[in-house]
């Protein structure tokens, strides 16, 4: 399995909703590369951030990449 990337845009809501909209993405993708089994996958959460006084979230993003 490859590298899975998803990012949604920021919503007006708590943190834990923006990622957690940006994992059924990658989990959606993921589906639909076609693969069957069972998979291990490292999860990693990351944020696009517009750095300005105060600063901004813009994108919430995961990877998931398969596990060595």
């Amino acid at each position: 399995m490859p590298d899975v990337h998803a990012k949604v845009p920021a919503p007006r809501a708590a943190h834990s909703t923006g990622f957690d909209a940006a994992l059924e993405v990658a989990l959606h993708h993921a589906s639909d590369l076609g693969k069957t089994g069972v998979f291990e996958v490292d999860v990693q959460f990351w944020a696009e951030i517009n750095v300005t006084n105060p600063g901004q979230i813009q994108q919430y993003g995961v990877t998931l990449s398969p596990r060595p």
